[in-house]
């Protein structure tokens, strides 16, 4: 059986047409990874060679078995399709916030865990907040990873599209892309600086820092408040009280560098009071 874990949404037809007469010619020299599940065997690694070999009727494939986990399967598959650079960007980045999402991991785990640096994960994960038809056009490979970097220095999606409609309609180069974010964005701050609401400092890398924040550790909403006295950073977390306990916890790891458990007796302790909550906001005030 296929992985439903597996991180590669597409599998491209051109490809696997070559892996098939590539097969055909030499057969299947690498085996495929399988694990014993409740459900069946599954592919951890070789999904395009097992899809190759039923195209040409083949009755038996080399396999090789591993005893894992669901997480284990996924981390396999990921480092393959990785290290194989079979994973467009996006695809990359999904499977990185799957990790943490689904297995509770820290950018660092993740990072450690794929062979890649913890910058290189969250700067792979923000391409998730790029609008849709942008991430589209990053899958079809009609603009490549190095010019949808720039744009998300933008922070508003509709600056973002501004400049990606100029880029395809103008063939621009990455350092091109580069340049002209540059100027939209000195643009932006020489006609707006800063905004006031009340007594709040509008500042456009703020937004910016919320999303990653949102992205990387998957909350509902993060907003970023600057005043001329203080900052204030609200992170809302939606779901029931074991699910925001575990929030909770995470954002306590980040800002003291150690575990919860050692301070938190209980899962009870944190979560008294939330029981008859669907929604919990976590606030943070610096200054």
């Amino acid at each position: 059986q296929a992985n439903p874990l597996q991180p590669r949404g597409i599998i491209n037809p051109e490809s696997l047409q070559e892996l098939v007469d590539s097969i055909r010619e030499q057969g299947i020299l690498e085996p495929l990874v399988i694990a014993r599940t409740p459900a069946g065997y599954q592919i951890i690694a070789g999904e395009r060679r097992w899809r190759a070999a039923r195209i040409l009727g083949l009755e038996k494939v080399p396999v090789t078995i591993k005893e894992t986990t669901p997480q284990g399967m996924l981390e396999m598959s990921i480092v393959e399709n990785v290290q194989r650079e079979d994973l467009n960007p996006i695809e990359r980045a999904l499977a990185y916030k799957k990790l943490i999402d689904e297995f509770g991991l820290g950018t660092n785990e993740v990072a450690r865990k794929v062979g890649k640096s913890a910058p290189t994960v969250s700067n792979t994960m923000r391409l998730l907040s790029l609008p849709d038809a942008i991430k589209d056009a990053l899958v079809a490979g009609v603009i490549t990873e190095g010019h949808v970097r720039p744009l998300i220095s933008l922070g508003e999606s509709k600056l973002m599209l501004e400049l990606f409609k100029k880029i395809l309609r103008e063939n621009s180069t990455v350092r091109q892309t580069e340049d002209m974010a540059r100027q939209v964005k000195g643009e932006v701050q020489k006609k707006e600086p800063y905004r006031v609401t009340r007594d709040r400092l509008y500042i456009p890398e703020l937004d910016d820092m919320a999303r990653s924040i949102e992205v990387m550790h998957g909350f509902n909403k993060v907003t970023i408040y600057q005043t001329g006295s203080q900052a204030k950073i609200v992170m809302v977390a939606k779901g029931d009280a074991e699910l925001t306990a575990a929030k909770i916890k995470e954002i306590y790891k980040i800002l003291t560098g150690s575990d919860a458990s050692e301070e938190i007796t209980t899962v009870s302790d944190v979560t008294a009071g939330l029981e008859n909550q669907s929604e919990s906001e976590v606030k943070t005030t610096v200054g």
